[in-house]
């Protein structure tokens, strides 16, 4: 590295002028200790700088193209009953409302056994991003634009937008009406994706109700339906939702069989509370003082502050367990 180089060469030439002495061989090596651990943390920041995904970072900022947002587009998955969040990060030339908009109409990637929720012949007319409001007007049918999946998919894609407080969706001018029920997130286990579902919840603590008393269907997966809520608390000054939860043997079991399902368990959980109500912005959660689930599972999830997570599902890993 030609940095390096200079610099010893330059820790040469003043250890050069220095008296000599028995210790100059010493002293010059000590320099050249220096100067490889300096280059070694520049190395370092760089390969930080470089590997870092869509941040703020000094070489994001040098190389602007580089910038990446963050949003998640809904479809279906195959049996058509379930909202299947997609997370994508958009290049910096697609990143605005319109990208958004384009990426939910381009559809699944194939072969990872999702659907298109849009109706053939749909088309976005106009759209809008006024302060926190982002308004999107379609041309299409309003009938199979209305139906409870597809027109869940349009307003829970468009509310991923970063900057979207509110979000209206008309078809010709004709609004669509707004989806209140919150989504609880449940983990597809063997497909290794989690899936949304509304219910019928009217506040967190019937949320954290509802995501405990398990999925519907037995291909879903949740905690142990033994597991119980022994506390609640929302902080309303900085939005942190505290959930107390039981520590039972069945949740150590199956976290002991199952370590990378509790985790993502554990990852819809703190999707179902941080997204469905404005007044929670993160959870804590606690399985009576337990810093870790069975072996050491999820200590990185539990007792400390979860914000939304970034990304629920990777379109690029579902592809593996498609079939």
């Amino acid at each position: 590295m030609q940095t390096s180089e200079s610099a010893v060469g330059f820790a040469e030439e003043i250890a050069g002028d220095l008296p000599s002495s028995p210790h100059r061989g010493r002293t010059s090596q000590q320099v050249r200790n220096a100067v490889l651990v300096v280059t070694l943390l520049v190395g370092g920041f760089v390969a930080r700088s470089l590997a870092t995904d869509g941040s703020d970072s000094l070489l994001v900022r040098w190389l602007p193209w580089m910038q990446k947002t963050q949003v998640t587009v809904f479809y279906a998955d195959a049996s058509g009953e379930y909202l299947v969040p997609v997370s994508r990060s958009l290049p910096r030339d697609q990143a605005n409302p319109q990208g958004l908009v384009d990426s939910l109409f381009s559809g699944p990637i194939d072969g990872i056994g999702l659907q298109r929720l849009l109706p053939g012949g749909t088309t976005a007319t106009s759209i809008a991003l006024d302060g926190g409001t982002l308004s999107l007007d379609l041309s299409g049918d309003v009938m199979e634009l209305s139906a409870p999946l597809v027109r869940r998919s349009l307003f829970e894609s468009l509310r991923s937008w970063p900057d979207a407080s509110e979000v209206f969706i008309t078809v010709d001018g004709v609004a669509l009406e707004v989806p209140t029920e919150p989504l609880v997130y449940f983990y597809d286990e063997a497909r290794d994706m989690l899936v949304a579902t509304p219910t019928a919840a009217g506040d967190p603590r019937d949320l954290a109700t509802a995501f405990l008393a398990g999925p519907g269907d037995d291909w879903l997966t949740g905690l142990p339906t033994d597991v119980t809520l022994n506390s609640f608390g929302l902080n309303q000054d900085n939005g942190l939702l505290t959930l107390e939860l039981s520590y039972v043997p069945s949740l150590r079991r199956f976290a002991v069989d199952h370590p990378e399902s509790v985790r993502r368990v554990l990852e819809g959980l703190i999707a179902t509370m941080t997204t469905a109500f404005p007044q929670v912005d993160a959870v804590y959660l606690d399985f009576e003082g337990h810093a870790t689930l069975g072996l050491g599972q999820c200590a990185d999830l539990l007792r400390s502050a979860q914000l939304p997570p970034g990304v629920l599902n990777d379109e690029r890993v579902l592809g593996r367990f498609s079939g």
